[in-house]
C-alpha cells in the first residue's frame, strides 16, 4: 500500500460557558471511539504526536484551541528538547508518573521551554505537593465522587497553588452544575461530546531509513548532515518533518525550500527527538514503487538543477519529492500541498508546470515514459540513469 490508515480520538473539553476551550487527543487504533489497546503508553503517546502532529497537522484537528496529550514518566526523564513546539500544548502527566526527583526536574525543564503542564485523574496525596505547585492545571475524575465533597475538594487543592481545575467524566447536567459552583474552571465528559474518531491517510515510511534513522540518532557524533541524507531519500520522512515544522514556522517566516532549512531551523537536538519519536511511533511499513518514483524524480531533478547551474539545487529535490504527493496520499495534488509549509514557487511548479520547477519536472516525467526517444538530451539520459542506479541500489 502507499499509504495507511491512521486513526486518533479527540474529546473537547469546555469552558465555565460551555465554549470550547481544547481537546484531549487519544490513542485508537480503529473506529471505536472507547477502545484503546495498546502494550506501552510511550508508544502509544508517540503514536497520538506522530498521528496528531505529523497526520493531521495540529491546527486541523485542534485549531486555536489547547491540544491536552497524556505522557507517561519517560517523557519526563529525557533531557533532550521535544520535537513539538510548546505553543498550545498541555502535557498531561499520567496518574501513575511517580513525583521522583528526575520527574520534577523534568517537568522544570518544560515549564522553562513553555509548555503547560497538568496532572491527570488527580487524587490528592501529600507526596504530590511538588507536583501540585509546579501544575497549571488539575484534571478530577468526579464520576466517583459524592457531589456533597466536590466543593472541598476543589478548595484543598486551590489552598496550595492557583492552579486551574478541569472536571473529567461529567456525565449529567446535575454534575456539572455542582462542579461549576464548586469552582471547576473547564468540563470534560458525556454531558458535552463523547470521544470521536478522526482518520486519515499517512505515508509509510521505508524500513531500511527507519533503521539508519534510529542508527544516526543514537550517535554520539551525529551531525545534521547525516540525517538530511537519509530523511531526504524518504519521502514519507520528509513528510513528516515538514508537518511538524508547521508549528515552528511564524508569521513572517518564509515557506521551506529544502529540507536543510526545517532542520536548521529545528536544530539538531530536536531533529534527534523528533527522529527518535518517529522511530516509536511506526512498526512495519512497506514502500511501494511510487515512492521509488518519487526519489528518483527528487534525484534526477537535484542533479538537472547542477548541470544547468540552478541555485538552491536541493529545493529541486523536494519538488521531486513531493511531486507524487498526490498520488500517495490518494487525493488532490493542490490539497496535499496546500497542508505544506513549502515554498510558493515549488507548489507551482509541481500543480502548474509554471517556472525552472515546474520545466525540471516535466522533464523527469517524460523520462518516465521515453527515456530512449530520438532528441532526448544524452547527458541528461547519463543523470536519468545514474539516479535509477542510486535508488536501486537502496535497500528496503
Amino acid at each position: 500500500m502507499a499509504n495507511s490508515e491512521f486513526f486518533i480520538g479527540r474529546q473537547p473539553i469546555m469552558d465555565r460557558d460551555s465554549q470550547l476551550f481544547g481537546y484531549e487527543l487519544l490513542f485508537r487504533g480503529g473506529f471505536k471511539p472507547n477502545e484503546a489497546v495498546f502494550d506501552s503508553a510511550d508508544h502509544a503517546t508517540a503514536v497520538v504526536i506522530n498521528n496528531s502532529m505529523m497526520g493531521f497537522g495540529l491546527q486541523n484537528i485542534v485549531g486555536q484551541n489547547q491540544a491536552f496529550i497524556n505522557f507517561p514518566e519517560n517523557f519526563f526523564l529525557n533531557t533532550e528538547p521535544p520535537c513539538f513546539a510548546s505553543e498550545g500544548i498541555v502535557v498531561e502527566v499520567l496518574e501513575d508518573v511517580p513525583p521522583t526527583e528526575e520527574v520534577i526536574e523534568g517537568i522544570k525543564r518544560l515549564k522553562k521551554l513553555g509548555y503547560k503542564i497538568a496532572l491527570d485523574d488527580f487524587i490528592f496525596k501529600k507526596r504530590l505537593l511538588p507536583l501540585i505547585e509546579m501544575a497549571d492545571i488539575i484534571k478530577f475524575d468526579v464520576q466517583y465522587v459524592k457531589p456533597d465533597n466536590i466543593h472541598a475538594l476543589f478548595s484543598k487543592v486551590k489552598q496550595v497553588t492557583n492552579v486551574q481545575i478541569v472536571a473529567e467524566r461529567v456525565e449529567t447536567k446535575e454534575m456539572f452544575d455542582v462542579c461549576k459552583n464548586a469552582g471547576a474552571d473547564y468540563f470534560q465528559g458525556y454531558f458535552f461530546a463523547k470521544p470521536e474518531i478522526v482518520s486519515g491517510k499517512q505515508l509509510n515510511v521505508g524500513r531500511h531509513n527507519l533503521v539508519l534513522l534510529l542508527e544516526k540518532v543514537a550517535d554520539d557524533n551525529l551531525h545534521i548532515e547525516q540525517l538530511i541524507e537519509i530523511v531526504e531519500r524518504d519521502v514519507g520522512l520528509t513528510h513528516k518533518l515538514m508537518k511538524m515544522a508547521e508549528q515552528y514556522k511564524s508569521s513572517g517566516m518564509p515557506d521551506f525550500a529544502s529540507l536543510r532549512e526545517v532542520m536548521m531551523l529545528f536544530g539538531l537536538k530536536r531533529v534527534q527527538s523528533w527522529a527518535t519519536l518517529v522511530s516509536m511511533s511506526i512498526l512495519e511499513d512497506l514502500v511501494p514503487e511510487v515512492f521509488n518514483i518519487a526519489r528518483i524524480r527528487a534525484i534526477f531533478m537535484r542533479s538537472l538543477a547542477k548541470y544547468n547551474g540552478l541555485g538552491s539545487i536541493d529545493s529541486y529535490y523536494l519538488t521531486g519529492l513531493f511531486s507524487m504527493l498526490g498520488a500517495i496520499l490518494q487525493q488532490n495534488l493542490e490539497e496535499a500541498l496546500s497542508h505544506l509549509p513549502i515554498n510558493e514557487d515549488i507548489k507551482q511548479g509541481i500543480c502548474e508546470g509554471q517556472n525552472n520547477y515546474g520545466q525540471l519536472l516535466a522533464v523527469a516525467r517524460r523520462f518516465e515514459t521515453s527515456m530512449h526517444d530520438e532528441g532526448v538530451n544524452p547527458e541528461y539520459a547519463k543523470l536519468y540513469i545514474s539516479a535509477l542506479t542510486e535508488v536501486g541500489q537502496m535497500e528496503l
